[in-house]
């Protein structure tokens, strides 16, 4: 069969940039280097382009691995719809302790500043987001804008501050350590200890999210499943009251029947309430 077809041109076409090197940090016993990446959704066609929002996201995985690209199938949803995706490398505790993470992912923002042109990013339009772990540092993002100890490393000519950070079942509270309350297979304490490092009580302090609430905090966006028995749901509630309490705007979606990373998240329902979010903030 020959046909000839007539095509409507009803969306744009995206492409998946790989393994852009942001960062160079110490790597075994700061005696050589490794090479921090991040992946990037973006539309192919950018030359004239519309700014448009940036969304970073952190994965998961206990402070102790992550993948950076596991996630890019669910990530399309908001690349199809107008956002920027940068996924992102961090530093686990198997190369470093709290701070490094939060440090990285602050380089990986001002990295994404200075390149805004080259990904049709709006520089004033930055969200994060993360899972687990994930959530902790973009929890943790949120909260600590200014910070000089926190922005460190390339980049620092530019801003790591965000507009809004969305939190999906974080670790934001790390008091409860010190009562075993995430005593489980999915976060052994062994495994907290080594994220805390050498000094652990300034590490819980420090690398607490709710910490740092204040009043020129940016917005939230927190989700949590109420049967969530990794990360206790408590600690979204109790990090929500205190953002209220502050006076910054604040969401709180607790997902009914949703253990922690159940796929009830990522549903597309609740995938527009963040993007509802990126495009009101």
């Amino acid at each position: 069969m020959k046909k000839t077809l007539s095509v409507r041109h009803s969306r744009e076409v995206l492409i998946l940039a790989e393994n852009i090197t942001y960062s160079r940090v110490g790597d075994w016993y700061d005696l050589t280097w490794q090479d921090l990446k991040l992946d990037i959704i973006c539309p192919k066609n950018r030359a004239g382009h519309a700014p448009q929002p940036c969304l970073v996201w952190i994965c998961g995985g206990a402070f102790i691995t992550e993948r950076k690209d596991i996630w890019a199938p669910e990530m399309m949803y908001f690349a199809e719809r107008g956002v920027t995706v940068a996924l992102v490398d961090y530093r686990t505790s198997d190369k470093a302790s709290f701070p490094a993470g939060l440090i990285d992912i602050k380089t990986a923002i001002r990295y994404l500043r200075a390149h805004a042109s080259d990904f049709c990013i709006n520089p004033s339009r930055m969200f994060v987001m993360g899972e687990s772990a994930g959530g902790s540092l973009a929890s943790l993002t949120g909260v600590t804008s200014g910070i000089p100890e926190f922005d460190r490393g390339e980049w620092t000519e530019f801003s790591s501050s965000v507009t809004g950070a969305i939190d999906i079942y974080g670790l934001v509270d790390l008091a409860i350590l010190r009562q075993g309350g995430v005593e489980n297979e999915a976060v052994p304490s062994w495994q907290m200890t080594a994220y805390l490092g050498n000094h652990p009580e300034d590490s819980i302090e420090k690398g607490s999210a709710v910490n740092y609430v204040g009043k020129d905090t940016c917005p939230f966006l927190i989700l949590h499943g109420t049967a969530d028995d990794t990360v206790p749901p408590a600690q979204s509630e109790t990090f929500y009251e205190k953002l209220v309490s502050c006076g910054v705007r604040a969401d709180f979606y607790a997902i009914e029947g949703a253990g922690h990373g159940d796929e009830l998240l990522y549903q597309d329902e609740v995938k527009e309430l963040i993007l509802d979010f990126i495009r009101t903030v």
